[in-house]
């Protein structure tokens, strides 16, 4: 509804008052940068107007700062990504980019989130996957992004660097194939589109004739990081696509990261910083583009919760040290405790913390309470759930 009301008001020449981009004190804020939600009026190639959910975190001092457009992959289902998707899944990159002197703006593309239309994907099938047609849709959503985010007093119109993942990788790199003025590198990360299981695809000659396409017509140096236990596209996969990128000359990179986790797929928007920014930053060096910091990440001496076991301690010890904003975590009296990321604000982190604490609880046990919301210790509120 949010979005039907805004897009009403788009085309009558308005915007609500949430979609402005002032700072916003439901979001964590971090020294020396700004986090606000943005909600992106933009005219796509057509002429038709439409709204994009965004997120932008910059430096503090409003000079206009090369652009970070960062944009995000495709969930399981529908359902998720129209209502459970958020620009703040991806708060750790936008953050590690601000903090290297980027306008980093997370911008979800049509279909996704609030964000108005029809995502990519919409009338295709494993069958007929239209990766050329998706393509299209994305390179149109992004170019139409990059124009609006540019007429921000704190963006530059010169200089611009193109960041996506899975297939909002494969989204970055068609938009990388209009050459678009200013932007000087793409950093694709796990992308790609019609992953089934890891050994099957949706149209995998069409993909990768798709990729040589966009790497014969792009200038632009691009940079491909994948992980060794991604299970979407797994190292064979990767080269494959990269090999096809690449065979007419592109100026691209791959980089072959570390495992993470259980899938690391994940690990643009999970992984701490140090994981993934060093090849980034020679990558962004060698563009000669900003990669030296001008911020400091938050040092947080959150006091570990004496009541949880040594599962509870190891969750609470990654969450004090993650980027990973809207964040908040929840504890009972025995121990109990439930974890909250990537929420639109810290109310919605609070609540998502307390549900699935209460999900571990016993009948009879006493109701859990908020401990940590962002990066501070809250006074004890129990609620019974």
């Amino acid at each position: 509804m949010r979005v039907v009301i805004a897009l009403a008001m788009l085309l009558s020449g308005s915007l609500p008052a949430w979609a402005d981009n002032s700072p916003a004190p439901e979001n964590q804020q971090i020294a020396g940068l700004i986090r606000t939600p943005l909600m992106l009026p933009v005219t796509l190639e057509n002429g038709q107007p439409a709204l994009l959910e965004a997120f932008v975190t910059r430096p503090a001092n409003n000079d206009p700062a090369p652009v970070a457009l960062i944009t995000n992959g495709t969930a399981d289902t529908a359902s998720f990504d129209r209502f459970v998707m958020n620009p703040n899944r991806y708060a750790s990159t936008a953050i590690a980019f601000a903090r290297h002197g980027y306008a980093a703006v997370v911008v979800l593309r049509q279909g996704y989130g609030q964000s108005s239309g029809a995502a990519e994907y919409a009338g295709g099938s494993c069958a007929q996957p239209h990766h050329q047609l998706a393509g299209e849709r994305d390179r149109d959503t992004l170019l139409a992004a990059l124009k609006a985010i540019r007429q921000q007093p704190w963006a530059s119109p010169k200089q611009a660097v193109l960041v996506g993942m899975s297939s909002g990788g494969f989204a970055m790199l068609a938009t990388g194939a209009a050459n678009p003025p200013g932007v000087q590198a793409i950093i694709n990360f796990d992308g790609g589109r019609g992953a089934l299981d890891g050994k099957s695809f949706c149209d995998q000659p069409g993909l990768l004739k798709v990729l040589s396409d966009y790497g014969k017509r792009t200038t632009i140096p691009s940079l491909w990081l994948y992980a060794a236990n991604d299970r979407a596209f797994p190292p064979v996969a990767a080269k494959a696509m990269f090999s096809a990128y690449q065979k007419d000359g592109a100026r691209a990179k791959f980089v072959a990261m570390p495992a993470f986790g259980e899938n690391g797929h994940t690990f643009m928007d999970s992984a701490p910083e140090a994981f993934w920014w060093k090849p980034v930053a020679n990558f962004l060096q060698q563009q000669t583009l900003p990669y030296h910091p001008i911020a400091e990440l938050p040092q947080t001496q959150l006091p570990l919760p004496s009541v949880l076991n040594d599962e509870g301690r190891k969750a609470f010890q990654e969450y004090a040290a993650s980027q990973r904003y809207e964040k908040a975590f929840a504890i009972d009296a025995q121990g109990d405790w439930g974890v909250a990321y990537w929420a639109r604000t810290r109310d919605e982190a609070a609540e998502s913390a307390l549900g699935y604490c209460a999900k571990q609880q016993e009948a009879g046990k006493a109701g859990c309470h908020l401990y940590t919301i962002n990066n501070e210790v809250v006074p004890e509120q129990t609620v019974q759930r």
